[in-house]
């Protein structure tokens, strides 16, 4: 896959919002960019994991769409700040299951979101390509904060 492609791709999936229904997201991004077809979105069952600390998951949405054997995986979620310090960026952790229920990869992204002390941030989102097809479920959870002051707090 060309990088013009996946960038185009990547771009129009940032740009959905984590509320709108799969009918907008279906018309929201694009499914031929550049000679690949990709097939229309499709959810993925999505959980949040436990969330110790001050900062809390409060819904995590992801699907998928593949094109040529590879898929990409769009994730949507809704972060609240529960602390009394800004976060300036949080790390997100997804686990990716199989269909026999058994962790098959884990994945890190950074979301660079200012959020205040008792605010959510409800438009964060990430993206990811895969050279797998779609995983039959996800796990999200907080793995790390990265405060406004530039402490840093990390799970485990």
């Amino acid at each position: 896959m060309r990088w013009s492609s996946f960038a185009a791709v990547s771009a129009a999936l940032l740009s959905f919002s984590p509320c709108a229904s799969a009918a907008e997201v279906a018309m929201a991004i694009p499914v031929q960019t550049g000679g690949v077809t990709f097939s229309l979105p499709h959810p993925i069952p999505t959980e949040v994991a436990r969330q110790p600390g001050p900062v809390r998951i409060d819904g995590c949405f992801s699907d998928g769409r593949g094109a040529q054997g590879l898929t990409i995986v769009h994730h949507a979620l809704r972060i609240t700040n529960t602390g009394d310090r800004g976060i300036a960026a949080v790390r997100v952790r997804f686990a990716f299951y199989d269909e026999f229920g058994d962790v098959q990869t884990n994945r890190t992204n950074i979301a660079d979101a200012r959020i205040d002390p008792g605010h959510t941030a409800d438009r964060i989102n990430l993206a990811e390509l895969a050279d797998a097809g779609p995983p039959a479920k996800i796990s999200c959870s907080i793995d790390a904060v990265r405060y406004v002051d530039g402490t840093l707090a990390k799970s485990g």
